[in-house]
């Protein structure tokens, strides 16, 4: 086995963890959007139930508003919300933060991270597909890998841009930019060695 078959195994194996990893992360996504959205829903559709439990978690003091803040654990921290700065024009949404504002606001919240989640599921079924992609391929350096490379990785700019702000969006624009030159040198390369044998 020559040297450049050594190296596209190791390739195809650092891909096939790769892919295994971003499909277990893509899993534990959906059962966490899954989560947050039956928990929205429950917090929505069981107001009465949950409202006098969060005020009374206010009131003793474990969920502090003023402050901002239900608590911190070292890896998160939950921010609490004011329900009197919301508003709304929908009538149903109105008398729901006027009759359980606390309940419906964290509902919406559990729901909007469930979005939230959902999107990061489906960046990583995106990234799966270039490690599966690169792994069928005989060489990284083919038309289609760079193309699903490419796409991917400017999709996961957007995203970037979208929500953590313009310098990472833009970052990872920059190193986009650099892979697919660094591939395309490399697909001229490979083509030069094909023809050479």
């Amino acid at each position: 086995m020559n040297e450049e078959n050594v190296k596209l195994t190791k390739i195809k194996k650092s891909c096939s963890v790769g892919k295994k990893i971003s499909v277990f992360l893509c899993i534990m996504c959906i059962v966490g959007c899954v989560a947050a959205l039956i928990a929205g829903i429950a917090l929505i559709t069981s107001a009465e139930t949950y409202e006098p439990q969060i005020v009374e978690a206010i009131e003793s003091g474990k969920i502090n508003t003023s402050k901002n803040s239900i608590g911190s654990v070292s890896l998160f921290n939950v921010e609490g919300v004011d329900p009197s700065d919301w508003e709304s024009d929908i009538p149903a949404v109105r008398n729901a933060l006027d009759a359980h504002p606390y309940s419906t606001i964290y509902g919406i919240y559990c729901i909007l991270m469930s979005l939230t989640i959902a999107v990061a599921a489906v960046m990583m079924k995106l990234i799966s597909s270039v490690f599966a992609i690169i792994e069928k391929e005989e060489t990284p350096f083919t038309d289609k890998v760079i193309r699903r490379v490419t796409i991917v990785m400017i999709v996961i700019s957007g995203f970037l841009l979208m929500t953590a702000g313009a310098a990472f969006g833009i970052l990872c624009g920059l190193a986009t930019w650099v892979i697919y030159t660094v591939m395309d040198y490399g697909k001229t390369l490979q083509i030069q060695s094909d023809e050479t044998l």
